[in-house]
Protein backbone atom coordinates (compact mmCIF):
# COMPACT_ATOMS: atom_id res chain seq x y z
CA UNK A 1 0.00 0.00 0.00
CA UNK A 2 1.51 3.29 -1.01
CA UNK A 3 -0.82 5.93 0.31
CA UNK A 4 -3.15 6.31 3.08
CA UNK A 5 -6.28 6.05 0.23
CA UNK A 6 -5.03 2.86 -1.14
CA UNK A 7 -4.90 1.86 1.96
CA UNK A 8 -8.41 2.73 3.11
CA UNK A 9 -9.57 1.44 -0.50
CA UNK A 10 -7.68 -1.52 0.36
CA UNK A 11 -9.42 -2.08 3.90
CA UNK A 12 -12.60 -1.41 1.75
CA UNK A 13 -12.49 -4.22 -0.38
CA UNK A 14 -11.11 -6.77 2.00
CA UNK A 15 -11.89 -6.10 5.49
CA UNK A 16 -8.53 -5.98 6.70
CA UNK A 17 -5.71 -3.13 7.01
CA UNK A 18 -2.27 -4.94 6.35
CA UNK A 19 -2.03 -7.58 8.97
CA UNK A 20 -4.84 -5.96 11.34
CA UNK A 21 -8.11 -8.06 11.13
CA UNK A 22 -11.14 -8.41 13.54
CA UNK A 23 -10.75 -11.18 16.09
CA UNK A 24 -6.89 -11.05 16.53
CA UNK A 25 -5.73 -10.53 19.96
CA UNK A 26 -4.78 -6.65 20.66
CA UNK A 27 -1.66 -8.58 22.05
CA UNK A 28 -0.51 -9.29 18.25
CA UNK A 29 -1.70 -6.15 17.25
CA UNK A 30 -0.28 -3.99 19.90
CA UNK A 31 2.83 -5.66 18.92
CA UNK A 32 2.64 -5.45 14.91
CA UNK A 33 2.24 -1.30 16.12
CA UNK A 34 5.07 -1.58 18.16
CA UNK A 35 4.00 -1.52 21.29
CA UNK A 36 2.50 0.87 24.03
CA UNK A 37 -0.96 0.84 22.12
CA UNK A 38 -3.35 -0.37 25.35
CA UNK A 39 -4.69 -2.65 22.95
CA UNK A 40 -3.38 -5.81 25.56
CA UNK A 41 -4.99 -3.89 28.70
CA UNK A 42 -8.42 -4.12 30.05
CA UNK A 43 -10.66 -1.60 30.09
CA UNK A 44 -11.04 0.49 33.15
CA UNK A 45 -15.00 0.54 33.71
CA UNK A 46 -16.48 2.25 30.48
CA UNK A 47 -19.48 1.92 28.73
CA UNK A 48 -18.88 -1.24 26.64
CA UNK A 49 -15.27 -2.23 28.48
CA UNK A 50 -13.32 -1.65 25.04
CA UNK A 51 -10.17 0.20 24.71
CA UNK A 52 -9.20 2.23 21.48
CA UNK A 53 -6.22 3.35 19.64
CA UNK A 54 -5.64 5.52 17.14
CA UNK A 55 -2.56 6.60 14.96
CA UNK A 56 -3.51 9.37 12.37
CA UNK A 57 -6.35 8.14 10.66
CA UNK A 58 -5.97 4.72 11.67
CA UNK A 59 -8.37 3.19 14.44
CA UNK A 60 -8.77 0.05 16.42
CA UNK A 61 -11.33 -1.08 19.40
CA UNK A 62 -10.19 -4.27 21.18
CA UNK A 63 -13.34 -5.71 23.32
CA UNK A 64 -13.26 -6.70 27.08
CA UNK A 65 -11.83 -10.61 25.79
CA UNK A 66 -8.90 -8.32 24.13
CA UNK A 67 -9.73 -9.19 20.60
CA UNK A 68 -10.17 -7.07 18.03
CA UNK A 69 -13.57 -5.77 17.24
CA UNK A 70 -13.16 -2.65 15.36
CA UNK A 71 -11.15 -1.48 12.87
CA UNK A 72 -11.32 2.18 10.40
CA UNK A 73 -10.47 4.90 9.10
CA UNK A 74 -11.45 8.38 10.69
CA UNK A 75 -10.87 11.87 9.72
CA UNK A 76 -8.52 13.68 11.59
CA UNK A 77 -9.61 17.02 11.62
CA UNK A 78 -12.69 19.48 11.11
CA UNK A 79 -11.83 19.77 7.63
CA UNK A 80 -12.43 16.27 7.14
CA UNK A 81 -9.04 15.17 5.70
CA UNK A 82 -7.23 11.76 6.55
CA UNK A 83 -3.73 11.00 8.06
CA UNK A 84 -1.37 8.52 7.05
CA UNK A 85 -0.58 6.18 10.36
CA UNK A 86 2.99 6.68 11.49
CA UNK A 87 3.39 3.04 13.10
CA UNK A 88 2.42 0.73 9.28
CA UNK A 89 3.54 0.85 5.99
CA UNK A 90 1.98 3.32 4.68
CA UNK A 91 4.78 5.76 2.84
CA UNK A 92 2.66 8.87 2.27
CA UNK A 93 2.48 9.96 5.36
CA UNK A 94 0.69 13.45 4.36
CA UNK A 95 -2.58 14.53 4.94
CA UNK A 96 -4.88 13.70 2.18
CA UNK A 97 -8.56 16.14 1.80
CA UNK A 98 -10.96 13.50 1.85
CA UNK A 99 -11.86 11.29 -1.11
CA UNK A 100 -15.02 12.20 -3.23
CA UNK A 101 -17.71 9.17 -3.24
CA UNK A 102 -17.27 9.44 -6.92
CA UNK A 103 -13.57 8.56 -6.61
CA UNK A 104 -13.99 6.33 -3.73
CA UNK A 105 -16.13 4.19 -6.29
CA UNK A 106 -14.61 3.94 -8.77
CA UNK A 107 -11.42 3.15 -7.17
CA UNK A 108 -13.65 0.00 -5.91
CA UNK A 109 -14.70 -0.70 -9.06
CA UNK A 110 -11.84 -0.86 -10.35
CA UNK A 111 -11.20 -3.85 -7.81
CA UNK A 112 -14.13 -5.50 -8.46
CA UNK A 113 -15.35 -4.79 -5.06
CA UNK A 114 -19.19 -4.80 -4.80
CA UNK A 115 -21.10 -2.64 -2.86
CA UNK A 116 -24.45 -1.95 -1.34
CA UNK A 117 -26.64 1.47 -0.11
CA UNK A 118 -26.46 1.01 3.20
CA UNK A 119 -30.23 2.76 4.49
CA UNK A 120 -29.17 1.90 8.34
CA UNK A 121 -26.73 4.57 8.09
CA UNK A 122 -28.33 7.15 5.41
CA UNK A 123 -29.98 9.82 6.62
CA UNK A 124 -30.09 13.65 6.70
CA UNK A 125 -26.88 14.76 5.59
CA UNK A 126 -24.71 11.16 5.66
CA UNK A 127 -25.17 8.60 3.08
CA UNK A 128 -23.55 5.19 3.63
CA UNK A 129 -22.40 2.20 1.76
CA UNK A 130 -21.26 -1.58 2.73
CA UNK A 131 -18.83 -3.03 0.89
CA UNK A 132 -18.91 -6.97 0.61
CA UNK A 133 -16.29 -6.90 3.00
CA UNK A 134 -18.63 -5.58 5.42
CA UNK A 135 -17.08 -2.39 5.73
CA UNK A 136 -19.27 0.86 6.09
CA UNK A 137 -18.65 3.94 4.21
CA UNK A 138 -19.75 6.72 5.54
CA UNK A 139 -19.91 9.81 3.44
CA UNK A 140 -20.28 13.54 4.67
CA UNK A 141 -21.48 16.96 2.61
CA UNK A 142 -17.93 19.44 3.17
CA UNK A 143 -18.49 22.84 4.78
CA UNK A 144 -19.55 25.09 3.32
CA UNK A 145 -22.16 22.81 1.64
CA UNK A 146 -21.95 21.78 -1.73
CA UNK A 147 -23.72 18.80 -4.20
CA UNK A 148 -20.46 17.20 -3.40
CA UNK A 149 -20.36 13.80 -0.99
CA UNK A 150 -16.59 13.46 0.56
CA UNK A 151 -15.69 10.40 2.67
CA UNK A 152 -16.01 10.89 6.43
CA UNK A 153 -15.14 7.27 7.87
CA UNK A 154 -14.62 3.63 6.93
CA UNK A 155 -15.59 1.24 9.43
CA UNK A 156 -15.76 -2.52 9.65
CA UNK A 157 -17.09 -4.42 12.98
CA UNK A 158 -17.47 -7.36 14.64
CA UNK A 159 -21.37 -8.77 14.11
CA UNK A 160 -22.24 -8.88 17.89
CA UNK A 161 -21.65 -4.93 17.66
Amino acid sequence: MNTVLDSMISFAATGEIGAFRLGMSGEEADLLLGGGTDLTALAAPSPGGAVGFKDGSLEMWVDPDLTVCLLGFDAVDVEGRFAAPSRIGVADRAVIQAPSRETVINRLEQLGCAWRRDDTLTFDHQFAIRTEADVSMVFTRPEPPTNEWVLASLYRSASRY
